[in-house]
């Protein structure tokens, strides 16, 4: 292992937490608040968490209400991410005092029994290796060889599935702390556990499956034989099912390979769709990143993706403010962005972690300059999230159609194949169906719709 790796910086754990309340021994009547903040990947493990407390016989209630117990997956991506985390652990000790409370997820890895100093209330911190045995964990009850599901069955108050597909990240980039609290192992699911998961999902009547993972493009490399992600979508694609699609989460560019290009340019499954997380347009801020490119690799990589899927929308990810960024610099990934011109884009300041590299760094950029650089790049994007759209006018994309109406318009909206989001009218049958639409005209920002 690395020099400063996961292993040396995530803080010490017991294997449980000491519990400060009595033993709980009757399931049935105890109410489960689930809260969760962060990645698709968290999303997704507090379904599993879900699902494995109603087989025990906990009854779940939303997050807001009064409950016996409290479970929180948190996240501490940026500052912002453990400031909200640190928010649901202080509201739900408001909501019940005399509430059981865990606390699980990547804050809590990161804190680790540190966190109980912080806020004595709570009972139970449990780290993510440990995250989908909270159920057993809650009624002290260690692992037995009682056979149950290594899968979810359905995906709780959503319109789209998760599936992770893949934990841990080995790059190590210098501003992230993913590496050191989700682990510098890739961890794949094995190929058939995935299939199975994606078919019981599939039965219980959802249109749309989003894969997932902590860095989903080294999918498969620690399996043996060593598969790729492409070989999955093969799997998945030899389903047959008709009137489905797959989305791929978050992909690394320098791991985007021409085999899974090639593979999306000739299939009806995967959407044309991409999320390539770019951070910065300046070479020398990417190489203080530890990002392993430059920014004519990325373009490259985007020309030749749009070369053989016209249609595809890319998105992305900025850092700015990065330590030492100048305005220079920050220009150079202005104009990139003038030159890439992205369907949509996620705007981050940079966020010092401590344990990272960047935390360390000399010229910490001044929070007021952050700010104004992100504005900037906000008006940038609002003008080519809009063109981009605009080419689609009079065009029939298909569209999952969602179950929530919108508040404002009261219209069905849902997002096309390349992630435009749509609004039409309709009627409730349409909800949760993959149905062909006309984009006919622009309203409430965004595109209005024809059923066709």
């Amino acid at each position: 292992m690395r020099k400063g790796s996961a292993r040396n910086i995530t803080k010490k754990f017991h294997p449980i937490h000491p519990f400060t309340h009595s033993p709980i021994n009757s399931f049935t009547s105890q109410k489960v608040a689930l809260a969760t903040l962060g990645c698709k990947v968290n999303q997704y493990e507090t379904e599993f968490i879900r699902e494995r407390l109603e087989e025990s016989g906990f009854t779940i209630v939303p997050s807001k209400e009064k409950a016996d117990i409290y479970i929180i997956n948190t996240c501490t991506v940026t500052q912002k991410a453990a400031r909200k985390s640190r928010e649901l652990i202080n509201q739900a000790r408001k909501r019940n005092k005399k509430a059981f409370l865990v606390i699980t997820g990547c804050y809590a890895q990161a804190e680790g029994e540190s966190l109980k100093e912080k806020f004595p209330w709570i009972d139970l911190v449990v780290r993510n290796e440990d995250k989908l045995n909270i159920d057993r964990l809650i009624k002290k009850r260690e692992k037995t060889s009682a056979s149950r599901s290594s899968f979810i069955h359905t995906f709780y108050d959503h319109n789209r599935a998760f599936v992770k597909i893949e934990d841990g990240c080995n790059q190590f980039c210098n501003y992230c702390i993913i590496p050191y609290v989700r682990g510098d192992k890739v961890k794949s699911r094995p190929l058939g556990e995935i299939i199975t998961e994606i078919k019981e999902l599939l039965k219980n009547g959802f249109k749309e499956i989003v894969l997932g993972g902590i860095n989903l493009g080294l999918y498969g490399e620690d399996l043996k034989p060593r598969i790729s992600l492409v070989n999955l979508l093969e799997m998945i694609d030899s389903l047959k099912e008709d009137n489905i699609r797959i989305r791929l989460s978050s992909l690394e560019p320098h791991l985007i390979t021409e085999e899974l290009i090639d593979f999306m340019a000739n299939s009806s499954l995967v959407c044309p769709h991409l999320h390539l997380p770019l951070q910065s347009g300046d070479k020398d801020v990417l190489k203080r990143m530890g990002r392993r490119y430059t920014p004519d690799d990325y373009r490259n990589l985007v020309k030749e993706i749009r070369k053989k899927i016209p249609s595809i929308a890319i998105t992305t990810d900025i850092i700015v403010g990065f330590p030492g960024e100048r305005e220079e610099e920050f220009l150079n990934t202005y104009h990139f962005l003038e030159d890439i011109k992205f369907s949509r884009v996620h705007i981050f300041r940079f966020s010092p972690r401590k344990g990272t590299p960047a935390y360390s760094m000399d010229h910490q950029v001044n929070e007021k300059v952050k700010k104004e650089r992100s504005e900037k790049l906000r008006e940038l994007v609002k003008i080519h999230s809009l063109e981009f759209a605009s080419h689609f006018l009079n065009h029939s994309l298909r569209v999952l159609l969602e179950e929530r109406r919108d508040p404002v318009s009261g219209l069905l909206t849902g997002y096309t194949d390349n992630y435009i989001r749509v609004f039409m009218e309709g009627g409730d049958d349409l909800k949760n169906r993959l149905v062909m639409v006309k984009l006919t005209e622009k309203r409430y920002g965004v595109r209005s719709s024809n059923f066709t």
